[in-house]
C-alpha cells in the first residue's frame, strides 16, 4: 500500500512537470529584466534533528542529492546517485543539455553570453533561505524560503519533489541514524501583501506568483538618511582583493551588481545595467559612509566532491550589521530590494548572504 502511494504521488508531480507557470511578457526596453518567484516551505520533524552547523549547507547538499538521484537517467540503472556516472561525472552525460540537475547545478555560459563568457561555474539559477539552525526536536515546525529564478520555476514539482523525499530521508547531522526526517507540510508562493498556496495535501496548484526587477524599480523611492543592512546568514565579500567582515557600501553594492547582472543575462533577458550605467551608480555609493559596524567573522570547512578534495578551510565569512549613511537613488534600493531574494557574495544557493534592509 505504502510503495503504490508513493508510485501516485510520484505520478502527480511527473504530470505536473509540463504545466507552465504564467509569468508576464517582458517588453523591449534598453535594460534587460529578471523574473523570480520566492516560496515559503513549512516542515514539520518526526525525529530530532541537529542543524547547528551551517544548515543552509545541509539542505542544499541533501537537496542536490535527491533531485540528482530522481532525474539521473544514468543514475537509475545502477542506484540512486549513480555511481558509474557520479564517478565519471555529469560533463560526459549524452543528456546533460535537458537534464534537470544539470541545469541546477552545472550552469555554464551559453554561446553569445555578454559576460562571464570564458567561466565555466556562473551563478545558479536558485537560492535557498535555510532553516534557522539549532536543534528541532521531533514534532516540531520549521520554515524556509526558495527563490526560483527565471524559467527554473517551470520546474517547481521537482523540487517539490526532491525535498519530499529528503524529508523521507532526514536532514540532519546523523541523519543515517535516522535523525532529522520531516514531512513537508505546506508550501506557499510569495508576493508583496500576498501569498498562494501551492502544495498542500500531496496537491499542487498553478498558483506561483511571479516578481520581476523592473516591477520592484517602479515600486520602489529614493531614500536619505541612514539605512541598516542587517546580514542574517553568514555573507562573504571580497573588497579591494581581500575578505572583509565591514565591506563599504560601495563594495557591497559592487558584489550585489555584479551578481544581478550574471543572472539577468543567463536567466533573465539580458543584462540589468550596462558598464556605463554600472559605474555611475557605483560612482554615487561613493558617497554612502560607514556609521557602524557590528558584525564577527564566520570561519567553516566545506567539502568539494567535484574537486575530490575532501575537506577544505574556505575564506572567511561574516554576520552582523552594518549601518551607512548617504543618500540612496531609486535604482540602489530596487537593487537592495532584489538582493534579499537573490542573496549577495559567495555560495548564495546555500543561503549565504541574506539580508534584511531597515531604514
Amino acid at each position: 500500500m505504502k510503495r503504490e502511494l508513493k508510485v501516485q504521488i510520484h505520478q502527480l508531480f511527473s504530470c505536473l512537470i509540463f504545466a507552465i507557470f504564467y509569468y508576464p511578457p517582458i517588453h523591449p526596453s534598453a535594460m534587460g529584466d529578471l523574473s523570480l518567484s520566492q516560496f515559503e516551505a513549512r516542515i514539520k520533524f518526526d525525529s530530532d534533528a541537529d542543524l547547528s552547523h551551517w544548515s543552509g549547507n545541509t539542505l542544499r547538499s541533501g537537496f542536490g542529492a535527491h533531485l540528482r538521484a530522481l532525474v539521473c537517467a544514468v543514475g537509475a540503472r545502477s542506484g540512486a546517485g549513480g555511481p558509474d556516472q557520479t564517478a565519471r561525472g555529469c560533463s560526459d552525460c549524452a543528456l546533460r543539455t535537458v537534464c534537470v540537475y544539470d541545469y541546477f547545478y552545472n550552469s555554464s555560459p551559453s554561446e553569445g553570453a555578454k559576460v562571464l563568457r570564458k567561466q565555466s561555474d556562473i551563478p545558479r539559477p536558485f537560492a535557498f533561505d535555510p532553516p534557522a539552525p539549532g536543534r528541532h526536536s521531533a514534532g516540531s515546525d520549521a520554515i524556509f524560503n526558495f527563490t526560483l529564478i527565471g524559467r527554473s520555476v517551470e520546474y517547481l514539482p521537482y523540487f517539490l519533489l526532491a525535498l519530499r523525499n529528503l524529508g523521507e530521508s532526514g536532514m540532519s547531522r546523523g541523519y543515517r541514524l535516522g535523525y532529522g526526517k520531516f514531512r513537508l507540510e505546506a508550501v506557499d508562493s510569495l508576493g508583496y501583501g500576498t501569498r498562494n498556496n501551492i502544495f498542500s495535501g500531496d496537491t499542487v496548484y498553478n498558483r506561483a506568483i511571479p516578481l520581476n526587477f523592473q516591477e520592484m524599480q517602479k515600486a520602489c523611492t529614493e531614500h536619505r538618511g541612514n539605512l541598516t543592512v542587517r546580514f542574517l546568514t553568514p555573507a562573504q565579500i571580497k573588497e579591494d582583493d581581500r575578505f572583509t567582515a565591514t565591506p563599504t557600501f560601495r563594495g557591497l553594492m559592487s558584489r550585489l551588481l555584479f551578481r544581478a547582472n550574471a543572472l539577468a543575462e543567463f536567466y533573465g533577458s539580458g543584462m540589468l545595467y550596462d558598464n556605463e550605467r554600472v559605474l555611475a551608480i557605483l560612482g554615487e555609493c561613493r558617497t554612502v559612509s560607514t556609521v557602524s559596524a557590528r558584525t564577527e567573522e564566520v570561519r567553516a570547512e566545506r567539502y568539494f566532491h567535484k574537486q575530490k578534495i575532501k575537506k577544505q578551510q574556505i575564506p572567511p565569512f561574516f554576520k552582523g550589521e552594518i549601518k551607512y549613511h548617504g543618500e540612496f537613488s531609486r535604482d540602489v534600493m530596487a537593487l537592495l530590494e532584489l538582493g534579499r531574494l537573490i542573496h549577495v557574495g559567495k555560495m548564495a544557493t546555500f543561503g549565504n548572504g541574506l539580508y534584511e534592509i531597515e531604514v
